[in-house]
Parts: C-alpha cells; sequence; structure tokens
C-alpha cells in the first residue's frame, strides 16, 4: 500500500514473375491461406497450424514452470496434439518443462521450456467441425472455463461449433465457428476461470485456488470483518469487502475491482507465483489508498518467503505491472519493505 506520513503504509519484372509462380502453386494446392505443416499425429485436413503473420499480431500469455491452472491443461492436450508426451493434470511441472523444450528444438525454436508467442505460433492449430483429438480438448476446455455450455471429448461437432461462434460473438471477433490464431488468443487471454466482469466468481474461484493464501489477521489490529480473506468471502457472496473500523473510511462496504481480482488470479495461473494476501480493503492506508476503492492488495509472501527476505519481489513486482496494475511498490519505497502493494487505476 502506498505510504503515509502519519502511518506505515502500505511492415519489374521479377515481381510479375513470383506472383505468377506464387499462383500456380496455390493452383496447384502447394500454397493455402494457412501455413503448411506437417501431418502430426492428431491432426486432420481441417486442423491446420495458425498462420505465423496473423499469430505475431495477437497477444498470448507466457507460462512457464510453477504455472497452473485452465491455460496449462489446455498447453498440455496442445503438446499432447504435436506428439508430446505429457500428463494432462493443470500443473507445469517438470514433466511439462520437458514436453516443452522437446517441441521448441523440434520446430527450431529456442529450447528454453517457457511458452511465449513464438511457441504459440507452432502450436496452436486451426480446427473446424469435423477436427478431433488432443488439439480439440484444448479448445473445449478453454471454451468451457470461458463460460461456454461444452463436453471435452475431443470431438469438433455442432455443440461445439455453437459454443465457438457464442464465444467469438462475446469477444467481437467474426463468428464463423473456425477457431484460428484470434480465437487461440481469446480463449488463451480472456478472464480465467470466470465470466467477465463477475467478480463474485473470481473471488469463489480465489478462494478455491491452492496457492494463493489469504490473511485471518491484519498486522494492526483485530477485526475478523475485514481480513483479506473474509473480503474475498464476502465478495464471493455477493457483498462488498469491509473496511476496518480504525481506517480512514471505517466500516465500508465496497465492490472489488475484476481486473485487480483477475490480476491476483494470474500471478498465480499465469506466472506461476504462490502468494500470500495480507490485506485487500481491510487494515489501515493512506487517506485516498486504492484499497479503499478495491483497487489493491498487498502481498507479503511469494513462494514462501517473507518479502524483504529474498523472496522474488521484484519478479512479482514486474508481472502486476504487466497484469495491468499502475501503482506497484515494494522494498525500496517508503513504507513497503516488508510487503508489495499492487494497485490498478481509478
Amino acid at each position: 500500500m502506498p505510504a503515509r506520513t502519519t502511518r506505515t503504509a502500505h511492415t519489374t519484372r521479377t515481381g510479375r514473375l513470383a506472383v505468377v509462380a506464387l499462383a500456380a502453386l496455390t493452383c496447384a494446392g502447394l500454397v493455402t491461406g494457412t501455413a503448411a505443416t506437417a501431418t502430426t499425429p492428431d491432426s486432420l485436413p481441417t486442423a491446420k497450424r495458425a498462420a505465423a503473420p496473423d499469430a505475431a499480431a495477437v497477444s498470448w500469455p507466457t507460462l512457464k514452470a510453477g504455472a497452473r491452472g485452465t491455460e496449462v491443461t489446455a498447453l498440455q492436450h496442445l503438446l499432447i496434439a504435436r506428439g508430446q508426451s505429457v500428463a494432462v493434470d493443470g500443473e507445469f511441472g517438470p514433466a511439462t518443462t520437458t514436453a516443452v523444450k522437446a517441441f521448441q528444438k523440434a520446430d527450431g525454436l529456442t529450447a528454453d521450456g517457457i511458452v511465449g508467442p513464438a511457441t504459440w505460433a507452432k502450436l496452436v492449430p486451426t480446427l473446424r467441425q469435423g477436427a478431433q483429438g488432443a488439439a480439440v480438448k484444448a479448445a473445449q476446455t478453454l471454451l468451457k472455463t470461458r463460460g461456454q455450455s461444452v463436453a471435452v471429448d475431443g470431438e469438433f461437432g455442432s455443440a461445439t461449433t455453437s459454443a465457438v461462434k457464442a464465444f467469438q460473438k462475446a469477444k467481437g471477433l467474426s463468428a464463423d465457428g473456425v477457431v484460428g490464431t484470434q480465437s487461440w488468443s481469446a480463449l488463451l487471454t480472456s478472464d480465467s476461470g470466470a465470466p467477465s466482469g463477475n467478480r463474485a466468481a473470481f473471488a469463489q474461484q480465489i478462494l478455491n485456488t491452492s496457492g494463493i493464501e489469504l490473511a485471518t489477521v491484519h498486522p494492526g489490529g483485530t477485526h475478523a470483518g475485514s481480513t483479506a480473506r473474509q473480503n474475498i468471502i464476502d465478495t464471493a457472496n455477493g457483498k462488498g469487502a469491509l473496511t476496518s473500523p480504525w481506517s480512514d473510511k471505517p466500516n465500508q462496504r465496497v465492490a472489488l475491482d475484476t481486473r485487480m481480482l483477475n490480476g491476483l488470479l494470474k500471478l498465480l495461473s499465469q506466472d506461476g507465483y504462490r502468494i500470500s494476501v495480507s490485506e485487500i480493503v481491510g487494515g489501515d492506508h493512506s487517506t485516498n489508498s486504492r484499497h479503499y476503492a478495491g483497487l489493491g492488495f498487498d502481498i507479503n509472501y511469494i513462494n514462501g518467503r517473507h518479502v524483504g527476505e529474498s523472496a522474488p519481489h521484484q519478479g512479482l513486482m514486474a508481472a502486476c505491472r504487466k497484469l495491468g496494475a499502475t501503482e506497484v511498490l515494494g522494498p525500496g519505497d517508503a513504507g513497503h519493505s516488508r510487503h508489495v502493494h499492487c494497485g490498478w487505476p481509478r
């Protein structure tokens, strides 16, 4: 939390020939609108790799060792579709790292085990009705998590087509029922585990997520109704989160911002940080603190280590900024030697 003064806070002829040659190749069926690739164990004629130029124009999550959740589950299905052997458990552990490195090496990528834009661009196929296999399971897994009613059975039938169209329409994409680069990107970067804007669903997922601990006490006072855990419980139950009676805005109910809740989830699911949240709207903060607006949280433990005692706070602070936080404070900032504050814009 921000510090206060009186209290500790928180892109000729030769060209014509090239065009003619390209047209000839196209007529021969050797060039298509999708990048050509070798047939994989799980591919169909209708399941091709997404075109690289399109892939470069969209955003992708970065997944690495320690990440967990739906995006990792989808990644594991996609790795299987590309011939890798890996368990589908939603945990980015050593076996998944090994599978990613093997895939990267086979495709001429830097084999660092980190799944970023270049790896996603090689990994995702274009899927349409009639496709089947593990890549379809990846798409269905993401669709289901994003609020669509679809079975994860690896069969791209009419129900999956309808779900894809509904998702595309909701995201402002062309609702053609084909899962291409744009749709994969939207599926992988949409709000995790909850419909967009549903703060109660976000809060419930936080409560159900191992790796996010919520404090049940305050550093500077006693009030069970305004602890970090109770703030999330109340939000999951459709109520506002309660401020502490000794704060500058005592005993007020505050709606927690969905960007902040999503950021809290993605610190774990996308960036792999196990965290302990010490305060949300409760506790004592500076008068105009973003805490009181439901826009910020404080973290005092990262991957089991206390902030200020060898915890990887700089990496976490960078992750918060990447997730949209504009007020990020930690060791080296006044009043933040023992915790990291991440606040989203008003």
